[in-house]
């Protein structure tokens, strides 16, 4: 295990390195390129000098790091040297050439900050060898964090090498980093992330009588257990952080992840139970929970069965009478529940509306789209176009395909004004019509024998170089025909002939 064979690190690679000092400068401006071997056309003039050492690092030239780097002319700086290092992951090794080159150039030394970037910049290309070769040369400095071994763990749990993470942990006390709760939170997290709960859990178990845990380890936890959906663990961790902790009201985290794995893995009644012991102690899930929760009940299209439509509404009660206030995109999943119930619950749906702006969410597209897409689909006219208004009038437009419903709605209520007003709005828009909405355009004015109107509106279309489709043009010849208008539609032929000519 590296921890344990690497012990000399080579004295030449780090002879310019020395111990930190932190200065706070900015970006180097851009610069016109002058090393030789680089074509500065490759780089816009306004590149920032850091982007373009960071590329040369991942394509180094055939002249070498060095020999590039000092036909730059660079001046180098703490800051500089950070700056790089943080774009040059996948460098590997061209990025230690460019630490080793910048400790040359630097009149003070190193900060802890671009060690700790070098360390986490190696183990995430693998390079443990050379990780550890730079842990040994910090640990002389005393520079070693549990930050520096943080980034240790995590690219060996990434790599697969859990028992190498482990390792680490154990001996991170010979590198001057403690090994308490916050440590082992930063080991725990490196597992949870990549979905090696099981080794977190047995870990834990292991030290928790020695390593006190607090709330974020239990946190943690829960939260691994959230992604792994693993519902009897999530049980038995939460039940476990109670009995030692107590009920803390700022362990939202904690809460918000157990209260997600029931819902996730379809325990919703359990979850309202557990929320309803939790509101008496005064500790909630935050906003985030109930926006999410209310979304996936939503999707699972929880409102078509009465008992489903009871959780949500129940769990959206619970948080308002909490005193949690919703915000835009928990609106929206509200409205949509409305929307989506059969019948459509209208005054719901316009009484949310109304509360928005009281409470500093104002509706969005999609707010007034699933109000307006609901109200065409009912077939309620009258609430459409009310609600139209109120959309345009804040300056929000329809989509195309509510546009293209909203004009055969029109036709169908024999409101042939307000369809041509939804064409007209949506040219004006820049929303440019297809073939299947000049279709229903015109179709509706054959419908209701207007074929002058018919006539009109597709020469627009045509002109506009929509293709109306051939049904549509022989239904219209004929109803020309029989209203003695065929002169008027020989040159609308002529017309959309000229313009597929030119199309062409």
């Amino acid at each position: 295990m590296e921890a344990s064979l690497h012990n000399n690190p080579t004295p030449s690679l780090w002879a310019s390195v020395a111990p930190p000092v932190q200065l706070q400068q900015p970006l180097q401006p851009p610069r016109i390129l002058k090393g030789p071997g680089l074509d500065p056309s490759q780089y816009p003039p306004t590149t920032p000098i850091e982007v373009i050492v960071s590329n040369i690092l991942k394509k180094p030239p055939q002249m070498g790091i060095e020999n590039t780097l000092n036909g730059l002319g660079l001046g180098v700086s703490i800051k500089f040297v950070e700056d790089v290092l943080k774009l040059s992951y996948g460098a590997g090794m061209e990025a230690m050439k460019f630490f080793r080159w910048a400790g040359l150039k630097l009149s003070s030394k190193h900060s802890p900050l671009a060690w700790n970037l070098l360390v986490d910049l190696l183990g995430s290309d693998k390079l443990f060898d050379a990780m550890w070769d730079c842990i040994k040369i910090m640990k002389n400095q005393g520079i070693v964090s549990t930050e520096t071994l943080s980034s240790v763990f995590g690219n060996y749990v990434q790599a697969g090498k859990v028992d190498e993470a482990r390792m680490t942990f154990e001996v991170m006390e010979q590198y001057g980093c403690r090994q308490d709760v916050v440590a082992l939170n930063c080991y725990i997290s490196a597992l949870c992330r990549y979905k090696q709960v099981k080794a977190a859990l047995e870990f834990f178990d292991s030290v928790k009588e020695r390593i006190a845990p607090d709330a974020d380890t239990y946190a943690l936890l829960l939260e691994g257990w959230e992604i792994e959906g693993n519902v009897s663990n999530a049980r038995s961790t939460f039940g476990e952080m109670i009995a030692r902790l107590g009920w803390m009201p700022n362990n939202t985290s904690a809460y918000n992840a157990f209260l997600s794995t029931l819902v996730n893995g379809f325990q919703v009644d359990e979850a309202l139970k557990y929320l309803g012991v939790m509101k008496t102690k005064k500790c909630l899930p935050d906003l985030g929970f109930f926006r999410n929760t209310l979304q996936i009940l939503y999707q699972r299209k929880a409102m078509k069965e009465p008992y489903g439509l009871w959780q949500l509404m129940s769990l959206w009660e619970f948080m308002r009478q909490s005193g949690i206030v919703p915000d835009l995109p928990t609106y929206n999943t509200m409205i949509g529940v409305c929307c989506s119930a059969n019948p459509i619950q209208v005054n719901s749906a316009y009484s949310l509306l109304d509360e928005m702006a009281l409470t500093g969410a104002f509706p969005d597209s999609k707010t007034y789209n699933t109000i307006f897409e609901a109200f065409i689909t009912a077939r309620k006219v009258e609430e459409a176009s009310s609600i139209f208004r109120e959309m345009t009038k804040n300056e929000f437009c329809p989509l195309y395909a509510n546009y293209v419903m909203a004009i055969k709605m029109y036709f169908e209520a024999d409101d042939s004004e307000m369809a041509v007003m939804m064409w007209r709005h949506m040219i004006q828009k820049a929303i440019f019509p297809k073939s299947d909405c000049a279709a229903i355009l015109i179709d509706g004015f054959l419908d209701l024998g207007r074929v002058s109107a018919a006539l009109k509106y597709s020469l627009e279309a045509i002109t506009r170089g929509v293709q109306i489709p051939v049904e549509t043009m022989i239904k219209l010849k004929n109803a020309s025909i029989q209203t003695g208008k065929q002169d008027a539609y020989g040159q609308l032929e002529i017309k959309m002939k000229s313009f597929s000519s030119q199309a062409k």
